[in-house]
Formats: structure tokens, C-alpha cells, sequence
């Protein structure tokens, strides 16, 4: 597979083979460190996209140079499913952690049909990662106001107290 080109690669492409300044293929190549068919190509697509070759100033638009669509499967998740997925996450993430099945499972009561795997796919393309289950609920705020009173209203003591 040739490597990617970015979008500033292929705009400098189509700058330097374009008739005003006017270099070849093989000049575009040096100076870009694409190869030279690669090249070739960048410039034939801007073309076929609607680029004019001799129109002053130079005017590379957006659709000269974006990607291709890609191919392949589409998600069978609509983003609901996504958005329902991330707020269970968000809901859920100071108290106890549940696992993917779990999330699953609320979803499935939901109505949304979603398998474990896919509920972690959809959570990994979205930077979340895997975390140990805690053994125990965390301490809440009123939970630790009152150790703090408690620890300072005992601070003095001694073993005979």
C-alpha cells in the first residue's frame, strides 16, 4: 500500500505541475518526496475534480484535494446507541464500574439490541480503556466530612481516654 499523502502534500502537488509554474513530474517528485506516479495521480484527480489548469491565480479548492470515501462495512450502531452507550459510562463512573455485558444488558432493557464486544469496539474508538472493577464503592463527600469531624474531634486523645 503506497503511503498516505496529507492534504497540504497534494495541494503543494498540484501547485507545482500547474502551467504557471510549471514543473514536471519528476521535479514535483524531488522537491516533494512523493513518487512520481503518485504524483501523477494527485494532479490527474484534482483535475477530474474540477481543478482549472489555466486559471490565474491558482485556485486549489477543498474537493481538489479531500480524501476519498472510504469503503467498506458501515457501522451498524447509530449514534442514539453511541450517545446512550457514553451517558451509562458517564452516569456510572464515580460509582461502581460495569463491565461491557452489563452496559449490554441496560441497553437490551432499552430495546437496543447490542452484544459486549461491540459495546467495548464503540467505547475504544471513543479513547476509553479497560480499568479494574473497584472492590468497593468509593467514599462519598458526606462520608468523608464525617471522618474529618470525627478525626478532629478525637485528635487528642490517649490510650487511657
Amino acid at each position: 500500500m503506497a503511503p498516505y499523502t496529507d492534504i497540504y502534500t497534494r495541494t503543494l502537488v498540484i501547485a507545482l505541475k500547474s502551467p504557471p509554474i510549471g514543473k514536471n513530474t519528476s521535479q514535483v517528485a524531488v522537491l516533494t518526496g512523493v513518487n512520481p506516479r503518485t504524483v501523477d495521480r494527485i494532479y490527474s484527480r484534482a483535475i477530474a475534480a474540477g481543478f482549472e489548469l489555466n486559471e490565474l491565480p491558482i485556485k486549489i479548492l477543498l474537493h481538489h484535494v479531500q480524501d476519498a470515501l472510504k469503503t467498506g462495512r458501515p457501522t451498524k450502531q447509530a449514534e442514539e446507541v453511541k450517545e446512550q452507550i457514553f451517558q451509562q459510562v458517564r452516569h456510572d463512573r464515580y460509582g461502581r464500574e460495569k463491565s461491557c455485558a452489563d452496559l449490554a444488558g441496560g441497553l437490551s432493557l432499552q430495546g437496543v439490541e447490542i452484544s459486549a464486544s461491540t459495546v467495548w469496539r464503540v467505547l475504544r474508538a471513543a479513547g476509553y480503556r479497560k480499568t479494574k472493577p473497584t472492590r468497593k464503592p468509593g467514599l462519598t463527600q458526606e462520608m468523608r466530612s464525617a471522618r474529618l469531624k470525627w478525626a478532629l474531634e478525637h485528635k487528642d486523645w490517649t490510650l487511657e481516654d
